[in-house]
């Protein structure tokens, strides 16, 4: 066994091309989050010289590398553009195998970053990423030559800067890597089962004519299963073509997924079935969709009380045939479809928190000293994950003291991620309220959830004040007005290793700091 290892730096004079042309669908700050990995393309080997070549494409960047490796002196040499980034990896070659080894930095600025990382981003061209990963290639060889038997390979990536994940790729639609699933859908099959179809002709005072038909549809290929329901009315003597919903199968996060349309003809009890679905159950690149079609007449057993007729009939085999079959891009069929700004992104890259509700509530008179405030307040992100915000309150605020942190209380029975702690300090002069809170997303990585900490500073809107009946000053924000404000000194953790990264500390190219770099 040959062990090849390549360390090359190169410049970062041209960093902002790297981040501004950037065809992939999420743009070069989300891919980098979401699918930190690499393709390689057109693998070579030559084992008895101990050399391999290989083209290497960052997926999130969409830059290439030219990698030849030579065991004579134990370097490699990589070739490309001089962007911004240092890149190290290693090629072990086996008999049939080979495992590629890649460790990389990079910079993306098609982002704008909060104050707390301008420094870094003006130092060095961009918000800064560190990924490494392995993958194993499949060799042919003929002799001591050796090339990939794949199209293109995958190398999947967990990142260590600026947050210590490994991304949660999407499961993609049910039944992709069924075995046999690309075999069986050269002939298609389906099961129904549990077929129910009542008929209802109704008698005016105590029922109304109805029809309606449902049963499970299980695709012999991929073993998934759809659940198909209707209700309809038609009249006696007609057989219409009634389309029937089924659902299931259904992953919003997911590139592709599985769509079933099925007809019913009420009278004839014909069945026509029009399904797509995907396979890549025996190479990951080599992924396909298939779109196969399907009929029979269903053999219902029926009958009749009083003005409804039931009809029941199982595991009725319906075969059917494919229609077309279409190579999708490699290794696409777990990728995520390339969302708005959620939990993590938003934390590193711009994070801040919408306040509304606030409420300061105290005694009347010349000597009161202290007084109860609340106010509601939740992180702001792209999508839906926070839409409802978390109400914080303590009841003994001291006024006239600007310094003292409040521990801030949740309502009743909540256990929120964000914030998951919260503390204030509130300034009545200068009606400034300062928030400290630590909140935790897991929304890239469930299992390795990063905990956020910071301070959000703002000036309170004006405040509407009233003396209410049991001799207490009222002082309320307008109700439903939100507003929102930038939290700084952001500092975050791996709940699991413990390690903190802050904007100053993250390492530039030769000098490694933290406790996950290395």
């Amino acid at each position: 066994m040959a062990i090849l290892k390549s360390i090359f730096l190169l410049t970062f004079a041209a960093a902002s091309a790297l981040a501004q042309t950037q065809p992939a669908p999420g743009g070069c700050t989300t891919n980098s989050f979401t699918i930190p990995s690499w393709f390689v393309h057109n693998f070579t080997a030559n084992l008895a010289q101990h050399h391999a070549h290989y083209t290497l494409v960052n997926r999130a960047t969409n830059y290439t590398l030219d990698i030849s490796c030579q065991a004579e002196d134990g370097t490699c040499l990589a070739s490309g553009p001089q962007y911004g980034l240092t890149f190290a990896g290693a090629v072990e070659l086996k008999a049939t195998t080979a495992i590629v080894h890649v460790d990389e930095w990079w910079y993306c600025n098609d982002r704008t970053t909060t104050k707390a990382y301008q420094s870094v981003r003006q130092a060095y061209d961009g918000l800064h990423f560190r990924a490494s990963g392995n993958a194993s290639i499949p060799l042919v060889c003929d002799g001591d030559g050796c090339k990939t038997s794949n199209p293109v390979d995958l190398v999947k990536g967990s990142l260590s800067e600026p947050v210590a994940i490994t991304p949660a790729y999407a499961e993609g639609p049910p039944g992709h890597k069924n075995p046999g699933c690309g075999t069986l859908s050269k002939t298609p099959k389906w099961t129904l089962g549990t077929i129910i179809f009542i008929n209802e002709t109704g008698d005016g005072p105590s029922a109304i004519q109805s029809q309606s038909i449902q049963f499970q549809v299980t695709n012999e290929a991929t073993g998934h299963v759809v659940g198909c329901l209707n209700y309809f009315l038609a009249g006696p003597g007609e057989d219409p073509r009634l389309q029937i919903n089924c659902g299931g199968g259904t992953d919003r996060k997911s590139r592709y997924n599985i769509r079933t349309d099925a007809v019913f003809y009420p009278r004839s009890w014909k069945f026509e079935i029009n399904e797509t679905w995907y396979c890549d159950d025996v190479d990951s690149a080599k992924p396909v969709s298939i779109t196969g079609t399907g009929s029979t007449t269903l053999p219902l057993n029926c009958s009749t009380e009083s003005t409804t007729t039931y009809c029941q009939a199982d595991r009725v085999s319906v075969q059917g045939q494919a229609l077309s079959e279409t190579a999708l891009a490699p290794y696409s069929i777990e990728d995520h479809i390339p969302t708005v700004d959620g939990c993590t992104i938003s934390s590193v890259v711009s994070p801040s928190g919408v306040l509304g509700n606030f409420e300061l509530d105290k005694s009347t008179g010349d000597d009161v000293s202290s007084a109860a405030i609340s106010f509601n307040v939740r992180l702001n992100t792209q999508n839906s994950l926070f839409d409802f915000p978390v109400f914080v309150y303590h009841d003994d605020v001291k006024l006239g003291d600007a310094e003292t942190w409040y521990p801030g209380s949740f309502g009743a029975g909540e256990q929120p991620l964000a914030p998951k702690t919260c503390s204030f300090r509130y300034d009545d002069k200068t009606q400034e309220i300062a928030i400290k809170t630590d909140w935790v997303c897991i929304d890239i990585d469930p299992e390795h959830p990063v905990q956020f900490s910071g301070v959000a500073t703002t000036k309170l809107p004006q405040l509407e004040c009233e003396q209410t009946d049991y001799g207490l000053a009222r002082c309320v924000s307008a109700q439903g007005y939100t507003w929102s404000s930038p939290v700084s000194n952001v500092t975050w953790k791996s709940l699991e290793a413990g390690s903190v990264y802050r904007a100053s500390d993250w390492p530039i190219p030769g000098r490694r700091s933290g406790a996950n770099a290395g």
